[in-house]
C-alpha cells in the first residue's frame, strides 16, 4: 500500500471526537511517515538521495491532503496546517541536512 493510501486509512479509521483524539492522529499520522522512509535510509546515502526520499515523503503526504479536500473532511484545514512537511522542517537538525541536498 502506498504512504498516501496508509495516510488516509488511518484518517478514516479513526473517530475523532476532540482535539486529543485529532493530537493522536496526526502523531500516529507523523508515525506512518517515519515507518515509511527510515527503512530507506542507508549510511551511504547522499545527502541529494536523502533529500529526494524526503520530497517523495512530502508528496505523498500532499497526495493524501487531496483525497481528505475532495470529501470535505472535517479537520482538514488544521491538517494542513499540522502537514509532516512543516513537523519536519521544525526540527533545525532535519531542516539543514534536508537542505544541505538542495
Amino acid at each position: 500500500m502506498f504512504l498516501d493510501d496508509q495516510l488516509y486509512q488511518k484518517v478514516k479509521s479513526k473517530d475523532v471526537k476532540g482535539i486529543t483524539d485529532f493530537e493522536e492522529l496526526v502523531n500516529e499520522l507523523y508515525d506512518i511517515c517515519e515507518d515509511y522512509f527510515k527503512p530507506k535510509l542507508s549510511s551511504n546515502m547522499t545527502y541529494k538521495e536523502g533529500t529526494q526520499l524526503m520530497d517523495r515523503v512530502f508528496k505523498l503526504w500532499d497526495m493524501f491532503i487531496l483525497k481528505l479536500e475532495k470529501e470535505n473532511w472535517p479537520f482538514i484545514t488544521v491538517l494542513k496546517h499540522e502537514s509532516y512537511k512543516n513537523a519536519f522542517m521544525n526540527n533545525e537538525a532535519l531542516k539543514i541536512i534536508y537542505e544541505e541536498g538542495k
